[in-house]
């Protein structure tokens, strides 16, 4: 993670990323596949769908202002959302508040209408902070909420999960990293559609999934290459 502050983080995302061009502001690479120098021998770079430089230098300028460590970029927030909550073993129990975007809310309902997860929804702080026990599995907050604006102390309640075992996801797509870094907070997982502020609205389309958790990238990062949300 870097100490600089966002501005700088900001000004600076993609400079002097391309080191065989020299060019200054990172290229958009359209290849889908990159050829190696050797038998045996890879660039880093083999299928856009596992990596693309692009895609890699706007991962690493979301975790920074993040303040995480690592960061996937996904197709839509909704991909980003599945992609998540496909990675969590069958039959998790979630706690989550009940004033939820309408993509997020229609998913979950059709998951636990074939019982892939359990649900426990919560109006307000206290009611979620009541809600999680040793049986909860994760913690699912937007804050504020979409559209009612309620809003979590996330330091609190990952206080409480974390002492049950649980891990906190957070969506972070209202506040965005300018007024809220959830991770700093004690968030294990942080989303966005960055199709909002991220980008600032109306001219891309992108989700993305943050995380300090190295073992939860790596599972994230394998789904991802495997069913191929990019």
């Amino acid at each position: 993670m870097s100490d600089y502050k966002l501005d700088t983080i900001l000004a600076h995302a993609g400079i002097n990323s391309d080191e065989k061009t020299g060019a200054l502001i990172a290229p958009i690479y359209l290849s889908t596949t990159y050829q190696h120098p050797e038998f045996g021998q890879s660039t880093g770079f083999d299928y856009t769908r596992t990596k693309n430089p692009t895609r890699l230098t706007l991962e690493k300028t979301l975790a920074k202002i993040e303040k995480a460590d690592y960061a996937l970029v996904t197709s839509s927030g909704m991909a980003a959302l599945v992609l998540l909550f496909n990675s969590f073993p069958e039959q998790s129990k979630i706690v989550a508040a009940r004033d939820l975007y309408g993509g997020s809310f229609r998913w979950f309902n059709e998951q636990e209408k074939k019982g892939r997860y359990f649900f426990t929804y919560t109006n307000t702080e206290e009611e979620m902070l009541a809600a999680i026990s040793e049986d909860t599995d994760y913690v699912f907050i937007e804050t504020p909420t979409n559209p009612l604006m309620v809003e979590f102390d996330i330091a609190k309640v990952a206080e409480k999960a974390h002492a049950h075992g649980a891990k906190v996801i957070v969506d972070n797509t209202f506040y965005s990293p300018i007024y809220q870094n959830p991770i700093a907070l004690g968030a294990d997982i942080v989303l966005h559609s960055a199709t909002k502020y991220l980008s600032g609205h109306n001219d891309v389309l992108a989700g993305v999934l943050i995380t300090s958790d190295q073992a939860i990238y790596d599972k994230l990062f394998y789904d991802q290459n495997t069913t191929g949300p990019t």
